[in-house]
């Protein structure tokens, strides 16, 4: 299988290149399109240069030039957005410094349950129901309330616009001579997705599905453990619309994920004897939302939802060579949600926007464990909050926008708090034409323990830690302060730079408990640091040069815990991101290349191990044959680097060169 994708990228980079600068405009025009419509900055649709707060954009054209099979791969290449991975086989999303628990990851406005901790699985969101993805940095919440202490993440899903749309995706891939059946020609990474959608005067239906399986991974075949995990994750979405007028949808959306997942663990010496161990995970999220979406006749509209999510997660430790399964966790989390939200426009030049909404969410947990009675962990601990937003939007002149809001939310648990925000955006007429943006912004950010971080068992002692929720832990809040500034030139460039400031307060993160931790278990609990700040600018940049596009962004980030002095564990100081895409109009053939390299960055919290720099490329090729049908494929990391697993500090990427190729169906 790599043999041969390779010799197929080989032949298609040494064939002749024949180019056409209209051809080359087109892909520019999709590359650098200034037009696409935004919401989440305002919570109104905006275009993306007229909105007052820096939104960054992934378009649905770009999710298939880089044959991005999940929400993890569809966001690598956004500038200054860092992609960690998790203990779960998983990876996180952290923007500005601040991590992914302070990261909201929403679908359509409706927030997800975190899966890892208390931020949300990247991996476990296929790609197919993308339509686009918008970012939005700094605090967040007076929009969208706790957990957007470091931004949001909205994936806008997509809509049908055609009586009949389809598509159907295929590939596999190879880890090479990392493959866990040490045959490098295996096909061990398999995904399958597809779409339908039927649009009728009335409404609309709309189905998509992702199966992402994978055989496992290792990075070093002298160990038994597995880096990468074998087992399947799958998600099932549907979406019924009724469109009784023009002007109104109601809409039922259930939504669901399943994975079932496996890793073999470093194995147990003891005399004698060697103990091969695996961590099994099933896991599964069905969710539900009723919505309505009104549009008023003074250029208002109205729109509500309903939302329920059930979230269950079952992991195993097993001792291979035994027919029982020595421990078993299970753990529910129950999410109830109700919101309202009204525009209301109250000239041409003040739109006023203001929701409601009721939020509850129960956790239980317990632990059965071989020859013991049924351990209850955690016992229907239950939070609601009651929360209300406001936002003013006003033009003054032709220059000049000022949107400031607050959100108040009063939490059974913590009490009342209010986080306000101030956004601005100026717009000189500097350059005949080229349009130019100053957005400044200024916001408290706000984020509650959840019920993980009060009462939840994170039970890695397998790996030899455990993390234990703390009831005792305190709401943590920051002041952000943005200022950036935009040029832009429809269908040739856009360019901007952006400072960035965070202090945070009573900071939630976990510490080794002296106490509970023992020589042969370490006991992490959670705690509230009292200070800490993240601050740096970003540089981002796309350019079209004749025949390329190019696109490229430089991170440069400042952290500190305000307390010791030290820089903040995790976060790399220099961030790079490169990217160069190629068509050619007359083979219909688009070639695209991507690289990120990040700086070393400290493993612990006194600084006293510092993890290596790295680089990882990648190229992808996208073949059209027909108009509804391509050919694709591509090396993921392609100069194999990864991490030392020698080294436990070694935080360098966990996965090794994947070659791949696949077909694509479109109608």
């Amino acid at each position: 299988m790599g043999r041969i994708a390779l010799i197929f990228l080989l032949k298609f980079l040494s064939a002749p290149v024949f180019i056409q600068s209209a051809a080359a405009e087109n892909i520019s025009r999709d590359i650098i399109d200034l037009s696409p419509i935004v919401i989440t900055g305002t919570r109104t649709e905006k275009t993306i240069l007229e909105t007052p707060v820096r939104t960054e954009v992934v378009i649905r054209k770009e999710i298939e030039r880089t044959h991005a099979s999940d929400l993890k791969e569809a966001l690598e290449d956004v500038p200054g957005l860092l992609i960690k991975p998790n203990e779960k086989n998983g990876f996180n999303a952290w923007l500005q410094g601040m991590d992914a628990n302070r990261v909201l990851v929403v679908i359509d406005g409706e927030p997800i349950s975190p899966s890892t901790g208390s931020s949300v699985d990247l991996s476990q969101i296929g790609a197919m129901d993308i339509e686009r993805i918008e970012i939005v940095k700094g605090a967040t919440s007076a929009l969208y309330g706790s957990n957007a202490m470091g931004g949001v993440i909205n994936i806008i899903t997509r809509k049908p616009s055609k009586p009949l749309n389809y598509q159907l995706s295929l590939d596999g891939g190879s880890y090479g001579d990392k493959n866990l059946s040490r045959d490098s020609s295996d096909i061990t990474a398999r995904n399958l997705a597809a779409h339908l959608a039927v649009k009728r005067d009335y409404g609309y239906l709309k189905f998509n599905t992702d199966l992402r399986d994978k055989d496992g991974y290792t990075l070093d075949q002298n160990s038994f453990r597995s880096e990468g995990s074998d087992g399947l994750k799958a998600n099932a979405n549907l979406r019924l619309a009724w469109t009784p007028s023009s002007t109104t949808e109601i809409y039922l959306a259930p939504r669901y994920y399943q994975e079932k997942i496996s890793n073999f663990l470093k194995p147990d010496c003891c005399p004698g004897n060697i103990i091969k161990k695996q961590k099994n995970e099933d896991a599964s999220r069905f969710s539900t939302t009723l919505g309505v979406d009104h549009q008023l006749y003074h250029g208002g509209q109205i729109r509500g939802w309903l939302f329920k999510e059930n979230w269950r997660d079952i992991t195993e430790q097993d001792v291979i060579n035994t027919p029982q399964v020595e421990q078993q966790r299970n753990a529910e989390i129950n999410t109830y949600r109700a919101e309202l939200q009204w525009d209301q426009p109250l000239s041409d030049n003040h739109l006023l926007t203001w929701g409601v909404l009721y939020k509850a969410e129960t956790l239980n947990q317990y632990q059965d464990k071989l020859n013991q009675s049924r351990i209850i962990e955690v016992d229907g601990e239950d939070k609601n909050t009651v929360e209300a937003y406001l936002q003013s939007d006003i033009f003054l002149g032709e220059q000049w926008e000022l949107v400031p809001r607050v959100r108040i939310q009063n939490d059974n648990r913590f009490g009342f708090y209010a986080a306000p925000k101030i956004n601005a955006m100026y717009t000189p007429e500097w350059f005949t034409d080229v349009i130019t943006n100053v957005r400044m912004g200024i916001g408290r950010g706000y984020r509650s323990p959840d019920l993980k971080e009060q009462y939840y068992v994170f039970d890695h002692s397998q790996l030899g830690y455990m993390v234990l929720g703390s009831p005792d832990v305190r709401p943590e809040s920051s002041d952000s302060y943005q200022l950036g500034i935009e040029f832009a030139k429809p269908g040739e460039f856009r360019a901007d730079i952006t400072l960035f400031h965070n202090r945070i307060k009573d900071l939630i993160e976990t510490r080794i408990n002296g106490e509970k931790s023992t020589p042969g278990l370490t006991i992490y609990d959670y705690s509230n640091y009292e200070r800490a700040m993240t601050q740096g600018l970003e540089l981002s940049n796309n350019l079209y040069l004749g025949r390329f596009d190019l696109k490229g962004s430089y991170t440069f980030l400042d952290s500190e815990d305000r307390i010791t002095g030290k820089t903040l564990k995790d976060r790399p100081r220099h961030m790079v991101k490169l990217g160069i895409d190629w068509h050619s109009k007359i083979s219909d053939t688009t070639l695209t290349l991507r690289s990120v390299y990040q700086s070393e960055e400290f493993f612990n919290s006194d600084n006293s191990l510092e993890s290596p720099a790295w680089t990882t490329w990648d190229i992808k090729v996208t073949q059209k044959i027909t108009p509804n049908f391509s050919l694709f494929g591509g090396i993921d990391n392609l100069t194999d680097e990864h991490r030392d697993t020698n080294i436990y500090y070694d935080q360098g990427p966990k996965e090794g060169r994947l070659i791949y190729m696949g077909v694509r169906l479109d109608g």
